[in-house]
Protein backbone atom coordinates (compact mmCIF):
# COMPACT_ATOMS: atom_id res chain seq x y z
CA UNK A 1 0.00 0.00 0.00
CA UNK A 2 0.91 2.97 -0.56
CA UNK A 3 0.76 6.45 1.66
CA UNK A 4 1.38 9.70 0.52
CA UNK A 5 4.06 11.27 1.92
CA UNK A 6 2.10 14.53 3.05
CA UNK A 7 0.01 12.32 5.53
CA UNK A 8 0.99 12.29 9.00
CA UNK A 9 2.98 9.77 10.40
CA UNK A 10 0.59 8.30 12.83
CA UNK A 11 -1.38 7.29 9.31
CA UNK A 12 -0.23 3.95 9.19
CA UNK A 13 -0.90 2.69 12.82
CA UNK A 14 -4.37 4.52 12.61
CA UNK A 15 -5.21 2.69 9.31
CA UNK A 16 -3.57 -0.70 11.44
CA UNK A 17 -6.30 0.01 14.18
CA UNK A 18 -9.15 1.32 12.31
CA UNK A 19 -9.19 -1.92 10.04
CA UNK A 20 -7.53 -4.59 12.20
CA UNK A 21 -4.57 -4.94 10.34
CA UNK A 22 -1.05 -5.67 11.45
CA UNK A 23 2.08 -3.85 10.41
CA UNK A 24 5.43 -5.86 8.62
CA UNK A 25 6.70 -3.53 6.56
CA UNK A 26 7.15 0.39 6.12
CA UNK A 27 9.62 2.61 3.61
CA UNK A 28 9.64 6.01 2.39
CA UNK A 29 9.76 5.72 -1.58
CA UNK A 30 10.76 9.32 -2.31
CA UNK A 31 10.82 7.81 -6.36
CA UNK A 32 6.73 8.22 -5.77
CA UNK A 33 6.76 11.00 -2.75
CA UNK A 34 4.76 8.03 -0.60
CA UNK A 35 5.66 5.55 1.95
CA UNK A 36 5.09 2.17 1.29
CA UNK A 37 3.41 0.00 4.14
CA UNK A 38 2.68 -4.18 3.94
CA UNK A 39 0.05 -5.08 6.45
CA UNK A 40 -0.66 -8.18 7.91
CA UNK A 41 -4.23 -9.70 7.75
CA UNK A 42 -4.44 -12.08 11.00
CA UNK A 43 -7.65 -12.95 11.27
CA UNK A 44 -8.39 -14.79 7.73
CA UNK A 45 -10.29 -11.61 5.95
CA UNK A 46 -10.11 -12.23 2.28
CA UNK A 47 -7.38 -10.29 0.95
CA UNK A 48 -9.60 -8.85 -1.74
CA UNK A 49 -11.94 -7.44 0.44
CA UNK A 50 -9.59 -5.64 2.66
CA UNK A 51 -8.02 -4.07 -0.28
CA UNK A 52 -11.05 -2.46 -1.56
CA UNK A 53 -11.54 -1.21 1.85
CA UNK A 54 -8.45 0.70 2.23
CA UNK A 55 -8.98 1.89 -1.36
CA UNK A 56 -11.77 4.05 -0.39
CA UNK A 57 -9.85 5.40 2.97
CA UNK A 58 -8.81 9.23 1.56
CA UNK A 59 -6.07 8.97 3.36
CA UNK A 60 -4.56 6.32 1.14
CA UNK A 61 -3.10 7.00 -1.82
CA UNK A 62 -2.81 3.06 -3.30
CA UNK A 63 -4.15 0.02 -2.06
CA UNK A 64 -3.51 -3.15 -3.31
CA UNK A 65 -1.70 -6.83 -2.52
CA UNK A 66 1.87 -7.28 -2.18
CA UNK A 67 2.71 -9.34 -5.08
CA UNK A 68 4.94 -12.17 -5.97
CA UNK A 69 7.57 -12.06 -9.06
CA UNK A 70 9.64 -14.99 -10.13
CA UNK A 71 12.63 -14.75 -12.29
CA UNK A 72 12.66 -15.67 -15.95
CA UNK A 73 15.64 -18.11 -16.61
CA UNK A 74 16.19 -22.21 -16.20
CA UNK A 75 18.90 -24.85 -17.06
CA UNK A 76 20.46 -25.27 -20.78
CA UNK A 77 19.23 -28.35 -22.23
CA UNK A 78 21.80 -30.30 -23.63
CA UNK A 79 24.84 -27.59 -24.30
CA UNK A 80 28.18 -28.50 -25.76
CA UNK A 81 29.86 -25.87 -26.91
CA UNK A 82 32.21 -24.12 -25.32
CA UNK A 83 31.86 -20.60 -27.47
CA UNK A 84 29.88 -17.37 -26.10
CA UNK A 85 27.57 -17.22 -29.62
CA UNK A 86 25.62 -14.37 -28.38
CA UNK A 87 28.23 -12.31 -28.33
CA UNK A 88 28.75 -12.44 -32.57
CA UNK A 89 25.40 -13.01 -33.51
CA UNK A 90 24.56 -9.56 -31.61
CA UNK A 91 28.17 -7.86 -33.16
CA UNK A 92 29.42 -7.37 -29.37
CA UNK A 93 33.48 -7.31 -29.86
CA UNK A 94 32.99 -5.31 -32.88
CA UNK A 95 30.97 -2.34 -31.03
CA UNK A 96 33.96 -2.59 -28.44
CA UNK A 97 35.63 -0.53 -30.97
CA UNK A 98 33.53 2.32 -30.65
CA UNK A 99 32.09 1.86 -27.11
CA UNK A 100 32.34 -0.54 -23.77
CA UNK A 101 30.24 0.79 -21.70
CA UNK A 102 32.50 3.31 -19.88
CA UNK A 103 30.88 5.05 -16.74
CA UNK A 104 27.20 3.84 -17.49
CA UNK A 105 25.42 2.35 -14.39
CA UNK A 106 23.64 -0.53 -14.91
CA UNK A 107 21.03 -1.46 -12.10
CA UNK A 108 20.79 -5.31 -11.67
CA UNK A 109 17.27 -5.63 -9.62
CA UNK A 110 17.97 -9.34 -8.96
CA UNK A 111 19.30 -11.78 -6.67
CA UNK A 112 22.70 -11.07 -5.06
CA UNK A 113 25.88 -10.83 -7.19
CA UNK A 114 28.78 -13.09 -7.16
CA UNK A 115 31.44 -10.04 -7.11
CA UNK A 116 33.92 -12.26 -6.33
CA UNK A 117 33.86 -14.15 -9.18
CA UNK A 118 36.84 -13.75 -11.21
CA UNK A 119 34.79 -12.62 -14.46
CA UNK A 120 33.09 -9.96 -12.37
CA UNK A 121 35.81 -8.63 -10.17
CA UNK A 122 35.78 -4.61 -10.21
CA UNK A 123 32.63 -4.46 -12.08
CA UNK A 124 30.37 -3.73 -9.01
CA UNK A 125 30.42 -0.34 -7.98
CA UNK A 126 27.35 -0.41 -5.13
CA UNK A 127 24.86 -2.92 -3.55
CA UNK A 128 21.91 -2.71 -2.03
CA UNK A 129 19.94 -5.72 -0.11
CA UNK A 130 16.45 -4.34 -0.36
CA UNK A 131 15.27 -7.79 1.47
CA UNK A 132 17.47 -7.42 4.28
CA UNK A 133 17.18 -10.15 7.01
CA UNK A 134 19.99 -12.04 5.17
CA UNK A 135 18.17 -12.03 1.68
CA UNK A 136 21.39 -11.22 0.26
CA UNK A 137 22.92 -14.02 -0.40
CA UNK A 138 24.73 -14.65 -3.91
CA UNK A 139 22.71 -16.51 -6.41
CA UNK A 140 23.22 -17.89 -10.33
CA UNK A 141 20.42 -15.84 -11.54
CA UNK A 142 21.64 -12.61 -10.64
CA UNK A 143 25.40 -13.66 -11.00
CA UNK A 144 24.71 -14.78 -14.29
CA UNK A 145 22.93 -11.30 -16.09
CA UNK A 146 25.75 -9.80 -14.65
CA UNK A 147 28.21 -11.63 -16.39
CA UNK A 148 26.35 -11.07 -19.68
CA UNK A 149 26.03 -7.59 -19.48
CA UNK A 150 29.64 -6.57 -17.61
CA UNK A 151 31.59 -9.45 -16.96
CA UNK A 152 35.72 -9.44 -17.88
CA UNK A 153 37.16 -12.41 -17.54
CA UNK A 154 36.71 -16.21 -19.03
CA UNK A 155 33.33 -14.42 -20.42
CA UNK A 156 33.06 -11.40 -21.80
CA UNK A 157 30.51 -9.17 -21.44
CA UNK A 158 28.52 -6.99 -23.71
CA UNK A 159 29.03 -3.90 -21.74
CA UNK A 160 32.36 -4.76 -19.98
CA UNK A 161 33.37 -1.62 -18.63
CA UNK A 162 29.90 -0.56 -17.46
CA UNK A 163 29.91 -0.11 -13.71
CA UNK A 164 27.11 -2.75 -11.87
CA UNK A 165 24.85 -1.50 -9.09
CA UNK A 166 23.95 -4.80 -7.36
CA UNK A 167 20.30 -4.73 -5.64
CA UNK A 168 19.42 -7.71 -4.12
CA UNK A 169 15.69 -8.20 -4.67
CA UNK A 170 14.30 -11.50 -4.11
CA UNK A 171 14.63 -13.84 -1.30
CA UNK A 172 13.68 -17.72 -0.57
CA UNK A 173 10.72 -18.62 -0.09
CA UNK A 174 10.23 -21.95 1.63
CA UNK A 175 6.61 -23.01 -0.16
CA UNK A 176 8.32 -22.00 -3.57
CA UNK A 177 11.24 -24.13 -5.52
CA UNK A 178 13.04 -20.48 -6.12
CA UNK A 179 13.57 -16.76 -5.44
CA UNK A 180 10.82 -14.35 -5.66
CA UNK A 181 10.47 -10.63 -4.79
CA UNK A 182 7.29 -8.77 -4.04
CA UNK A 183 5.68 -5.38 -4.90
CA UNK A 184 6.81 -3.60 -1.77
CA UNK A 185 10.68 -4.64 -2.39
CA UNK A 186 10.69 -3.58 -5.93
CA UNK A 187 9.48 0.07 -4.74
CA UNK A 188 12.31 -0.11 -2.32
CA UNK A 189 14.81 -1.50 -5.18
CA UNK A 190 14.03 1.16 -8.12
CA UNK A 191 14.04 4.07 -5.47
CA UNK A 192 17.22 3.08 -4.27
CA UNK A 193 18.44 2.66 -7.99
CA UNK A 194 17.11 6.55 -8.93
CA UNK A 195 19.27 7.40 -6.36
CA UNK A 196 22.08 5.82 -6.89
CA UNK A 197 21.71 7.48 -10.59
CA UNK A 198 21.40 4.85 -12.64
CA UNK A 199 21.41 4.92 -16.49
CA UNK A 200 20.07 1.61 -17.37
CA UNK A 201 18.14 -1.13 -15.23
CA UNK A 202 17.95 -4.97 -16.12
CA UNK A 203 14.56 -6.51 -15.15
CA UNK A 204 15.11 -10.04 -15.74
CA UNK A 205 11.72 -11.68 -13.87
CA UNK A 206 8.01 -11.06 -14.27
CA UNK A 207 4.74 -11.51 -12.59
CA UNK A 208 0.96 -9.65 -12.96
CA UNK A 209 0.18 -6.15 -13.27
CA UNK A 210 0.80 -4.36 -10.43
CA UNK A 211 -0.43 -0.90 -10.36
CA UNK A 212 2.15 0.36 -7.62
CA UNK A 213 5.09 -1.25 -9.52
CA UNK A 214 3.51 0.64 -12.35
CA UNK A 215 3.17 3.61 -11.18
CA UNK A 216 7.47 3.17 -9.60
CA UNK A 217 8.06 2.22 -13.30
CA UNK A 218 6.90 5.76 -15.10
CA UNK A 219 8.61 7.84 -12.25
CA UNK A 220 11.86 6.18 -13.86
CA UNK A 221 11.54 6.59 -16.86
CA UNK A 222 10.55 10.17 -16.57
CA UNK A 223 13.53 10.65 -14.83
CA UNK A 224 15.40 9.35 -17.54
CA UNK A 225 16.37 5.42 -16.58
CA UNK A 226 16.20 3.16 -19.36
CA UNK A 227 14.38 0.05 -18.43
CA UNK A 228 14.97 -3.91 -20.04
CA UNK A 229 12.92 -6.61 -19.00
CA UNK A 230 12.58 -10.03 -19.60
CA UNK A 231 9.46 -10.84 -22.03
CA UNK A 232 8.46 -13.76 -20.05
CA UNK A 233 8.99 -18.20 -20.15
CA UNK A 234 5.64 -19.28 -19.71
CA UNK A 235 5.27 -20.27 -23.33
CA UNK A 236 3.36 -19.46 -26.79
CA UNK A 237 0.02 -19.21 -24.77
CA UNK A 238 1.07 -17.57 -21.69
CA UNK A 239 -0.89 -14.07 -20.82
CA UNK A 240 1.36 -10.29 -21.47
CA UNK A 241 4.39 -10.71 -18.25
CA UNK A 242 5.59 -7.55 -16.49
CA UNK A 243 7.42 -5.15 -15.74
CA UNK A 244 7.57 -6.18 -19.57
CA UNK A 245 4.31 -5.41 -20.38
CA UNK A 246 4.67 -1.58 -19.51
CA UNK A 247 4.66 0.84 -21.97
CA UNK A 248 8.01 2.45 -20.31
CA UNK A 249 9.92 -0.79 -20.91
CA UNK A 250 11.68 -2.59 -23.43
CA UNK A 251 10.75 -6.22 -23.59
CA UNK A 252 13.19 -8.85 -24.86
CA UNK A 253 12.67 -12.31 -26.09
CA UNK A 254 15.41 -15.01 -26.57
CA UNK A 255 16.29 -17.02 -29.56
CA UNK A 256 18.64 -20.11 -29.51
CA UNK A 257 21.75 -20.49 -31.63
CA UNK A 258 19.83 -21.26 -34.66
CA UNK A 259 17.61 -18.21 -34.25
CA UNK A 260 14.41 -19.84 -33.50
CA UNK A 261 12.42 -18.97 -30.49
CA UNK A 262 12.91 -20.15 -27.02
CA UNK A 263 10.34 -22.61 -26.93
CA UNK A 264 8.84 -21.25 -23.25
CA UNK A 265 9.26 -17.92 -24.20
CA UNK A 266 5.91 -15.36 -24.40
CA UNK A 267 4.53 -14.18 -27.58
CA UNK A 268 2.78 -10.88 -27.56
CA UNK A 269 2.31 -7.18 -29.38
CA UNK A 270 4.03 -6.05 -26.77
CA UNK A 271 7.83 -7.76 -27.59
CA UNK A 272 10.38 -4.94 -28.71
CA UNK A 273 13.09 -7.31 -29.65
CA UNK A 274 14.94 -10.32 -28.97
CA UNK A 275 18.49 -11.11 -28.46
CA UNK A 276 20.38 -14.84 -27.64
CA UNK A 277 19.08 -16.36 -24.28
CA UNK A 278 19.30 -20.18 -24.96
CA UNK A 279 22.14 -22.30 -23.83
CA UNK A 280 24.44 -19.22 -22.32
CA UNK A 281 27.25 -20.04 -21.38
CA UNK A 282 27.63 -17.62 -17.70
CA UNK A 283 29.42 -17.11 -14.76
CA UNK A 284 27.36 -18.87 -11.60
CA UNK A 285 28.59 -19.12 -7.54
CA UNK A 286 31.54 -20.13 -6.54
CA UNK A 287 33.86 -19.06 -9.30
CA UNK A 288 31.93 -21.34 -11.53
CA UNK A 289 30.29 -21.25 -15.00
CA UNK A 290 27.52 -22.50 -16.41
CA UNK A 291 24.99 -22.67 -19.40
CA UNK A 292 21.09 -21.18 -18.73
CA UNK A 293 18.25 -20.21 -20.80
CA UNK A 294 15.58 -17.95 -20.89
CA UNK A 295 14.25 -14.36 -21.44
CA UNK A 296 16.28 -12.75 -18.37
CA UNK A 297 19.53 -13.87 -20.07
CA UNK A 298 18.10 -12.22 -23.10
CA UNK A 299 17.39 -9.07 -21.88
CA UNK A 300 20.70 -9.04 -20.48
CA UNK A 301 22.26 -9.05 -23.96
CA UNK A 302 19.77 -6.00 -24.71
CA UNK A 303 20.70 -4.39 -21.60
CA UNK A 304 24.61 -4.58 -22.30
CA UNK A 305 23.99 -2.93 -25.76
CA UNK A 306 21.80 0.15 -24.14
CA UNK A 307 24.78 0.61 -21.83
CA UNK A 308 27.08 1.23 -25.06
CA UNK A 309 24.67 3.35 -26.68
CA UNK A 310 24.76 5.45 -23.57
CA UNK A 311 28.48 5.65 -23.25
CA UNK A 312 28.37 7.22 -26.66
CA UNK A 313 25.29 9.39 -25.96
CA UNK A 314 24.27 9.86 -22.92
CA UNK A 315 21.24 12.06 -23.07
CA UNK A 316 19.22 9.55 -24.80
CA UNK A 317 15.81 9.24 -23.63
CA UNK A 318 13.59 5.53 -24.14
CA UNK A 319 11.96 6.55 -26.85
CA UNK A 320 15.33 7.10 -29.50
CA UNK A 321 16.71 4.02 -27.95
CA UNK A 322 14.01 1.93 -28.90
CA UNK A 323 13.63 3.54 -31.97
CA UNK A 324 17.53 2.59 -32.85
CA UNK A 325 17.35 -0.55 -31.82
CA UNK A 326 14.17 -1.46 -34.08
CA UNK A 327 16.18 0.35 -36.95
CA UNK A 328 19.27 -1.58 -36.22
CA UNK A 329 17.30 -4.76 -35.24
CA UNK A 330 18.23 -8.20 -37.70
CA UNK A 331 15.02 -9.47 -39.25
CA UNK A 332 13.99 -13.01 -37.58
CA UNK A 333 11.18 -15.04 -38.10
CA UNK A 334 8.23 -14.13 -40.35
CA UNK A 335 9.30 -11.16 -42.59
CA UNK A 336 8.48 -7.66 -40.51
CA UNK A 337 8.11 -7.21 -36.65
CA UNK A 338 5.91 -9.84 -35.43
CA UNK A 339 4.74 -11.46 -32.04
CA UNK A 340 7.90 -13.72 -31.60
CA UNK A 341 10.62 -11.30 -31.87
CA UNK A 342 9.63 -8.10 -31.99
CA UNK A 343 11.39 -5.80 -34.40
CA UNK A 344 13.97 -8.52 -34.39
CA UNK A 345 17.52 -9.96 -33.17
CA UNK A 346 19.05 -6.38 -31.18
CA UNK A 347 22.38 -5.78 -33.10
CA UNK A 348 25.10 -4.14 -30.57
CA UNK A 349 27.65 -2.80 -33.58
CA UNK A 350 24.48 -1.21 -35.66
CA UNK A 351 23.00 0.68 -32.98
CA UNK A 352 26.31 2.01 -31.98
CA UNK A 353 27.08 3.31 -35.41
CA UNK A 354 23.49 4.33 -35.73
CA UNK A 355 23.71 6.58 -32.74
CA UNK A 356 27.58 8.04 -33.76
CA UNK A 357 26.29 8.78 -37.14
CA UNK A 358 23.08 10.57 -35.98
CA UNK A 359 23.39 14.53 -36.96
CA UNK A 360 21.89 15.14 -33.54
CA UNK A 361 24.55 13.63 -31.55
CA UNK A 362 27.26 14.48 -34.12
CA UNK A 363 28.36 16.98 -31.41
CA UNK A 364 28.95 14.25 -29.07
CA UNK A 365 31.46 12.10 -30.46
CA UNK A 366 35.17 12.54 -29.60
Amino acid sequence: MLIGADQPDSVEDDLASAYDLQRLQSEPIELLQARAQVYGIADGRPEDAVVAVLASDPRVMLAQRNLLYHRQAGAAAGAARAAQYGLDKIGAEDAHALATGREVKVAVIDTAIDAQHADLKGTVAETFDAVGEGGSEPDSHGTAVAGIISARGLIMGVAPDAQLLSVCAFYADPERNQPVTSSFILIKSFDWAVKAGADVANLSFSGPRDPAVERAISAMAQQGLILIAAAGNGGPEAKAAYPAAYADVIAVSAHDRADKRYAHANRGAYIALAAPGVDVLVPTVGGTHAFMSGTSMAAAHVTGIVALILERAERLNHSRILAVLKKTAEDLGEPGPDEDFGAGRAHALAAVQEVLSSSEHAGEVQ
